[in-house]
């Protein structure tokens, strides 16, 4: 029972930061250049934020297989793999940060008897 308390909320703290990455990946495509025919500035403005906010989604997974040679361990259906288990290290990491928190604050007291 405590397994599945715990699996959950990482399952599902992890799924939405899945589904913010796919959609940051998507939007952060925008392949004309100023100068040709079609280019909207605003849109460029928009893919590079997306852009930005993969720097901050993928971290620290992605950034780590960016660095290395071996880029078919990134490539096809494969580097959705990669996108997953950083998604599930980030789940675990808020799901365990938010718990902490909830511990000390309920174990903090509500009035300071020193105040006044």
């Amino acid at each position: 029972m405590a397994r599945s308390r715990t699996r959950l909320p990482i399952l599902l703290v992890a799924a939405v930061h899945l589904a913010w990455t796919a959609y940051a990946l998507l939007a952060s495509l925008y392949l004309t250049f100023p100068g040709e025919p079609g280019f909207d500035p605003r849109a460029a403005e928009r893919a590079a934020f997306f852009g930005e906010a993969i720097g901050i989604l993928g971290f620290p997974v992605l950034p780590i297989l960016t660095r290395f040679p071996a880029s078919p361990l990134v490539d096809g259906l494969l580097g959705w793999f990669w996108i997953g288990l950083n998604s599930l290290l980030w789940g675990a990491a808020i799901v365990a940060v938010w718990r902490i928190l909830a511990r000390r604050l309920a174990r903090s007291p509500r009035e300071n008897p020193h105040a006044g």
